[in-house]
């Protein structure tokens, strides 16, 4: 029969592998989603700056429309003065007509801050454009990756549980039950090591007539006096305490 405690160490460290698979699965669609999140985020910051851009040139276009008619009203007003009878209506219509000037100004100068602006914007659009797709195509690539990373997990997942039962097999009933049992009560951590006489399962220092039991099983499974779990001792090669 084959060394139980080697066969026991195996599964726990392949229960320790399938409990981090399983809990990096969990994270990538979380991963995902996040990274969606991001690719939605840019997205509207962009569509916000072309909706700015064409609310402007709308703007722009509107005091254009306007201009176009005040220079209309403009050439009308112009064309009374030489209709006009008096001096009182003479000086209405010029009065008018340097009113007319005036709006026509402003309308100018409106327009010349609405071209400024939609310039600027033009400019911010079509920076933010570039950083877009420039963005887009990391997004994708990440995306690709985790996609990837989550189906090789999958596969790691199965080849390790292939193992486990492979594993399972070959290990007592009994000692399956105690394991199982264990590993239940201590949150995963069935089998730890003994390292410099200290359980690195509760960190409790072992007493030393325990010490020598185990050291003197031959590979039986013993159990640390405190926490239970089932404890070995951690092989060390010379080269390790050079």
């Amino acid at each position: 029969m084959q060394d139980q405690l080697e066969l026991i160490k195996q599964l726990q460290a392949i229960d320790s592998a399938l409990k981090n698979l399983e809990k990096t699965k969990i994270d990538f669609p979380k991963k995902i989603i996040q990274l969606e999140k991001e690719f939605e985020k840019k997205k509207q910051s962009l569509e916000k700056g072309k909706t700015s851009f064409e609310e402007a040139q709308k703007e722009r276009r509107k005091k254009e429309q306007d201009l176009s008619r005040e220079l209309e009203r403009l050439q009308k007003s112009q064309d009374k003065l030489g209709l006009v009878k008096t001096n009182k209506e003479y000086q209405a219509v010029l009065k008018e007509i340097d009113d007319i000037k005036q709006h026509n100004s402003d309308i100018e100068t409106e327009i010349l801050l609405f071209l400024e602006k939609t310039d600027t914007l033009a400019k911010k659009v079509k920076q933010e454009e570039g950083e877009y797709q420039k963005w887009f195509q990391e997004f994708e690539k990440k995306k690709e990756t985790l996609n990837a990373e989550l189906e090789k997990s999958n596969q790691d997942l199965q080849n390790q549980q292939a193992f486990r039962n492979t594993i399972l097999e070959n290990i007592e009933p009994d000692l399956i039950k105690k394991f199982e049992m264990i590993k239940e009560r201590r949150q995963g951590l069935a089998v730890v090591s003994i390292q410099d006489g200290l359980c690195t399962g509760c960190n409790i220092n072992i007493p030393p007539q325990k010490i020598l039991e185990i050291r003197k099983s031959n590979h039986a499974i013993m159990q640390c006096p405190f926490c239970n779990r089932i404890v070995y001792f951690e092989e060390h090669n010379a080269e390790d305490s050079v």
